[in-house]
């Protein structure tokens, strides 16, 4: 199976897992530890911001990879057509996004 099936789901669940008070704690600790106590709650959520933004920009990298897997996991599926017609629906689909 595809290492990209599910990617999306189990990425937002992370993320939000990560983002819950006992885990921001916990983090927040161990930059304190190295930092100082200065380092506070502001801080870590910008480092977060940061975090979730090279996550976008990967995820935007990773773009063609994945509607190609896609296409190719479609293309095993019984209920698929044709790669052409794949393709011109990712298209459109990503055209409407776009807009």
């Amino acid at each position: 199976m595809s290492e990209w099936s599910f990617f999306g789901s189990e990425k937002r669940d992370e993320m939000e897992k990560d983002l819950r008070p006992e885990y921001l704690a916990d983090d927040l600790q161990r930059y304190q530890k190295v930092f100082g106590k200065e380092f506070g709650v502001k801080e870590l959520l910008q480092l977060e911001d940061i975090r979730v933004k090279a996550m976008i920009v990967e995820a935007l990298t990773n773009m063609p990879e994945l509607l190609m897997d896609q296409v190719g996991v479609a293309n095993n599926s019984s209920n698929f057509h044709s790669a052409s017609r794949a393709l011109e629906r990712i298209a459109d689909i990503v055209e409407e996004r776009m807009d």
